[in-house]
Order: structure tokens, then sequence, then C-alpha cells
């Protein structure tokens, strides 16, 4: 567990140790999940670019389904932080609850359109008959997922918020390990299993994922965990419950579904700049994600720790630990466009790519990597440092106004209108950036991004 008080407040080693004590457990699960992501790319890029396509339109329902989700346990996250830190365990596993059963609403409300009626949500990408014929077999099979991933997203969180983030890898590394073993099998049919190209790819994925839930659930709720918890304990919450858990996670989760309302448009307009541009987008994002593991896991780490400070009432220890998260944050982001930069043209090379494509990706990477330390910033400030700090409010009106009122309309007109190069509307993108930052750094100065609401 977490042992924030009785220290010195500028004691380095203490505040390093509970830093990286939730931090790498992150990292390695994140870094585990973007690996295992990029190999499962690579494997299905073997079946050609409209493969890598269908998949990568089939994933942008996921994406949006995804980051509400995220958004709704990252408000969660707030109060189990908080509670954690004032040591009220009972209102922790009433709130978990009622986390988990709105999530189930939204992710049964997303297991409809996609077992249901997916081709009209990928004939919005594409009028391709191969891909939408293999985004729509990905999406029938892969959307039996979404319920039990909601749950898993829960449990991490709460295990996560208590200082036990090492459960939430050891799952990880089972249930990724299986799809990518899976992947391996189904795909191409290797050994004797039936080769099933697109559909191979998310049966594996299903099955990963009820694996994931299946070991989170039996460490939480069949162990005796901190967190474990009868069904009359999870369901005990009332409609003022409801409704203090709404004013602090609805901004969350608003924030999250305009944020991936916002690259849904992002990828809709490259995807109208042809397969090859849009199959160079969906490998870039795939490498960069392997870049972001160390700047994700500082930034729950600093969502973590601010909860639980600000659950124990102590102020001046938070304030010394954002100065000190906010630099390491931005020399991590240093050191990962150096990173990036070395490592693009080995990473490309394991990928089958038509020369054109190859070039694009080399370029799109290329770019990316100065924007990463401005990229890190603007998530620790608006995941990390505003939401552990119950200022949703701010980060949504952060997050929006750069993405809507920036990001959005030259990425759109640029792709849509003006037809540019890929990289050109890419670089554009990066406005929006900026803009955050500018928005960003005055509220954290002002320190009114300090709130308790437990």
């Amino acid at each position: 567990m977490l042992e924030l008080e009785k220290k010195d407040i500028n004691n380095q080693n203490h505040f390093y140790k509970i830093l990286l004590t939730i931090a790498i457990p992150i990292i390695v699960q994140n870094f585990l999940s973007s690996s295992l992501n990029m190999v499962d790319n690579l494997m299905i890029g073997n079946l050609g670019e409209a493969s890598i396509a269908a998949v990568g339109q089939a994933n942008q329902l996921f994406f949006l389904f995804t980051l509400m989700s995220f958004g709704l346990n990252s408000g969660g996250a707030i109060f189990f932080s908080q509670f954690h830190g004032s040591g009220d365990y009972k209102s922790f596993k009433k709130y978990m609850g009622m986390t988990m059963v709105l999530g189930g609403l939204i992710a049964g409300l997303f297991t409809i359109i996609a077992v249901i009626i997916p081709e009209r949500v990928m004939g919005l990408y594409s009028e391709d008959p191969e891909v939408l014929k293999s985004s729509v077999e990905y999406l029938k099979i892969v959307g039996f997922s979404y319920i039990l991933g909601n749950l898993s997203v829960t449990m991490i969180f709460a295990l996560r918020s208590t200082g036990q983030a090492f459960v939430p890898m050891l799952s990880s590394i089972l249930g990724l390990g299986t799809n990518t073993l899976l992947n391996y099998l189904l795909i191409n049919g290797a050994f004797g299993f039936p080769r099933m190209e697109v559909r191979g790819a998310a049966l594996a994925t299903l099955i990963a994922r009820v694996i994931e839930f299946s070991v989170l659930f039996y460490i939480v709720f069949v162990k005796n965990n901190l967190l474990n918890a009868s069904f009359k304990e999870l369901t005990s919450f009332k409609k003022p419950n409801i409704s203090s858990f709404l004013r602090v996670a609805a901004p969350v989760l608003l924030n999250e579904t305009f944020w991936s309302l916002g690259i849904v448009v992002y990828n809709y307009s490259y995807s109208k700049l042809g397969v090859s541009s849009f199959a160079a987008i969906q490998i870039q994002n795939t490498i960069t994600q392997l870049f972001y593991v160390f700047s994700f896991g500082i930034c729950n780490a600093a969502a973590i720790i601010t909860g639980n400070l600000i659950g124990k009432g102590d102020v001046e220890r938070l304030k010394v630990y954002a100065s000190k998260i906010i630099r390491l944050t931005f020399l991590i982001g240093v050191i990962t466009s150096l990173l990036l930069t070395v490592s693009k043209n080995p990473i490309l090379s394991l990928y089958r790519l038509e020369e054109g494509t190859r070039d694009t990706t080399f370029k799109l990477l290329t770019y990316i990597s100065f924007i990463v330390p401005v990229r890190f910033l603007n998530v620790l400030f608006v995941v990390g440092l505003f939401r552990g700090g119950g200022d949703t409010r701010y980060s949504l009106f952060a997050e929006t106004a750069s993405l809507w009122l920036v990001g959005v309309p030259l990425v759109s007109v640029a792709a849509l209108v003006l037809k540019l190069p890929v990289e050109r509307v890419f670089i554009l993108s990066f406005f929006e950036e900026m803009v955050k930052l500018s928005i960003c750094l005055p509220r954290y100065k002002s320190k009114k991004w300090i709130h308790r609401v437990v």
C-alpha cells in the first residue's frame, strides 16, 4: 500500500519510491500491450494493407468505447484514490460497484452497435468492398468483449488506486500473451488451426479479454483482497451517491467522449486520403504508442498520488510532488523523442509495406518526435494532475477547446476540402497540442485544480 505520510516533504528517495512503485507496473503493462499490439499489427499486415485498414477502421468503434469507458472509470478513480487516502473503504466499494454498473450500460450499447449494425458504422469509413467486409467480420466477434473489458478496467483502476498496480500488470501479461499466441495460430492457420485471417484476430482478442477479466475477478473477489466486496456492498449506492459521482465523473466522461470523437474525425479525414495513407497513420499510431508507455505510467501515478494526498489533506506535499513530476515528465518526453528518432528505421524494417507507405510512415514518425515532450506535459496536466485533483471541468475545457476549435477544423479542412498530402495534414494536428499547453500552464500555476471531492 501507499505510504505518503510521516516522511520529510522534500525527501527525494521517498518521492521516487512512491512514484515508481505505482508507475513501473503500469509502464510494464502498457509496454507489453503496445509491443504485442505491434506484433498483432505485423501479423495482420502480412495479409495486406487492406486488412490493416479494415482492422484499423473496425477498432475506431472500440477506440470510442475504450475512451468513454476510460473516462467513466477515471472519474471513479478520483473517488477511489481519495477514499483510499481517507481510509473509507465502505464508500470505496460502493463507488466501485456504481462505476461497474454505469460502465456496463455504456458497454452494452456498444455491443449492440458492433454485433447488430456494424455495416452502417463501417460504411462511414470505406467504400472498398474488401475493407468493409473484413471490418464488419472483425466487429461482429470482438463486440462481445466490451462488457467484460469495462469490468476489467474498473478493477484495474481500483487496484491501482490502492497501490496494487502489480495485479493488473499480471492479468495484462496473461491476456496479451494469449492474444498474441492465438493471433499467430488463427490468422494464418499455424499448426493445424483454421486460417481465419481477420476473424482470427478478433476471436483471439475476445478470448484474451475473457482471460484478463477472469484473473482480475479471481484476485479481487475470490481471494481475500482489500477490495473484496459482496454484491450487496457493490450495489448499496443511492441516488445522492450517483449525483455526487456524476458531478465529478460526467466532465471526465464528456472529456474522453469528445476527445475520442475528435480522434474518430481525425481518422475519418485520414481515411479519405486513401488506403495507403490511412495504413501509414495506423502503423504510426501503433509504433508511437510503444514509446508513450513512460508518459502513461507517470501520468497514472500522478493522478493516484494526487488523489491520495488530497484525501489525507496534505496539500503542501502535493504541490512539491507535482513540481517534481512535471520536470520528470518533460525530461522523459525529450528522451522518448530521441529513442523514437533512432528506432524508427529498425522498427519499420519489420513491416512488409509498399515503398510509398513506408516512406510516408517514416515521415510521420519523424514529425511526431518533435511534439512528444509537449504531448507528454499535456497528458500529465489533463489526465494526471487536474483529474487526480478533482478539477474535471477545467480538464474538459482544455481538452475540448483545443481539439474541437483548433485540431478538428484544421485537419478536416486540410484533408477533406484541400486534400493535402497526409504528412501535411498530420503536422497541422500538432497545433492542438500547442494550444492545449497554453491553456493548462496558467491553471497549474494558479493551484485552483486542487479539489477535495469526498
